[in-house]
């Protein structure tokens, strides 16, 4: 098999989304609410309790020796269990709703579920966040399915578009994790105007703002003191990538550079350190070298056993998905249903069709 290549996190707004996703899921919700329930797409509305499991899934192209990323995937449990599919938009692609269809057609074939006679193939309910957006950008995208019979299969996949959202709202909605993105919103006039004094001084009020929310939902227990943190690193991420962008990278410096906010959890975190430090010193640099070898030894294990984990793991859902794929467009669904469970066949398979 061909040496693969990731791709998926672009750009620092990816990444960024990405980021929080993954250590903040609990956000998602709010988003989720936001973009699915408020446009009656769904009928439950989360308030951030519910279970919530990251399903990261990449998208392998064997031609081209390329692995895809989702920027977000997970399934949520309240009543029922439901699983969501979320792309965060930074730059104009004329190919977002074929790779939004590829990315859930890929999923769905790999989870289906099937017998001799019949297959059941689930879409995930998906949806697009546009950081940029212009007067063209649709509230609401369609996949339309051609099907046997003269039939056709619609759904919708709806669009969150920034320019819509100012800073109280997202604060109303919970939509903290679009908080670091709302300087988008400027972005058109940074272009414009690049030494505007009056600019800076309106994006400099929309900074502190953000950073008063932050401190306020922290202090109030809605926001954790680290998801507050995340997405406070997150906003300066973005927010200085868009002034390198646009030309206003020493403006940018200025504004976070004049206000820098200090959550509890490092309050905590220095004083622990300060105690740490005195006393790791007081029982020798010796028993701290023979420590920190100790945990770095088992740390290095356990994130190579994790490594080798998961490559093992994607290798394996590669070579399945080739395989079901050309014998599902072969029309071969018994052997298949007979590979599921019959171990040395479905090696006898993989060597037939070369999958290796």
């Amino acid at each position: 098999m061909n040496d693969i290549t990731q791709k998926g996190l672009n750009t620092p707004y990816d990444s960024s989304f990405k980021s929080i996703v993954k250590k903040c899921p609990r956000l998602a919700l709010f988003l989720i609410n936001e973009m699915f329930f408020r446009t009656g797409l769904i009928d439950e509305q989360y308030d951030g309790s519910e279970l919530v499991e990251l399903l990261d899934k990449e998208l392998p192209d064997l031609e081209k020796g390329i692995v895809y990323l989702m920027d977000l995937r997970l399934a949520v449990t309240k009543k029922q269990k439901r699983k969501f599919h979320m792309e965060c938009q930074s730059t104009a692609d004329g190919t977002i709703m074929l790779r939004m269809v590829r990315y859930e057609t890929s999923t769905a074939l790999e989870e289906a579920v099937y017998t001799s006679t019949e297959i059941t193939i689930k879409i995930d309910d998906s949806g697009i966040v546009f950081l940029r957006s212009t007067r063209n950008t649709p509230n609401v995208m369609t996949v339309r399915l051609e099907v046997p019979q003269g039939k056709f299969v619609t759904y919708q996949i709806p669009v969150i578009k920034m320019q819509n959202y100012k800073v109280e709202d997202l604060i109303q909605r919970k939509l903290f994790i679009l908080l670091p993105f709302v300087f988008f919103n400027y972005e058109l006039e940074l272009k414009k105007t690049p030494h505007d004094k009056m600019l800076y001084e309106k994006i400099q009020e929309v900074y502190n703002s953000i950073v008063d929310t932050l401190k306020n939902q922290e202090d109030s227990g809605i926001l954790t003191a680290y998801e507050a943190r995340i997405l406070y690193d997150a906003m300066l991420t973005v927010f200085s990538a868009l002034g390198k962008t646009n030309q206003a990278e020493q403006e940018v410096a200025t504004i976070m550079g004049g206000r820098i906010l200090e959550f509890s959890a490092d309050k905590y975190f220095y004083a622990g350190e300060v105690k740490g430090r005195k006393e790791g010193e007081a029982k020798g640099r010796k028993e701290g070298e023979a420590k920190g070898r100790k945990e770095g030894e088992a740390k290095g294990r356990i994130e190579g056993e994790a490594k080798g984990l998961k490559e093992g793991k994607a290798k394996g859902q590669k070579e399945a998905f080739t395989l079901i794929t050309k014998m599902v467009a072969e029309g071969k669904i018994d052997e298949l249903t007979r590979a599921a469970t019959d171990e040395d066949y479905r090696n006898t398979l993989f060597k037939a069709y070369e999958i290796e």
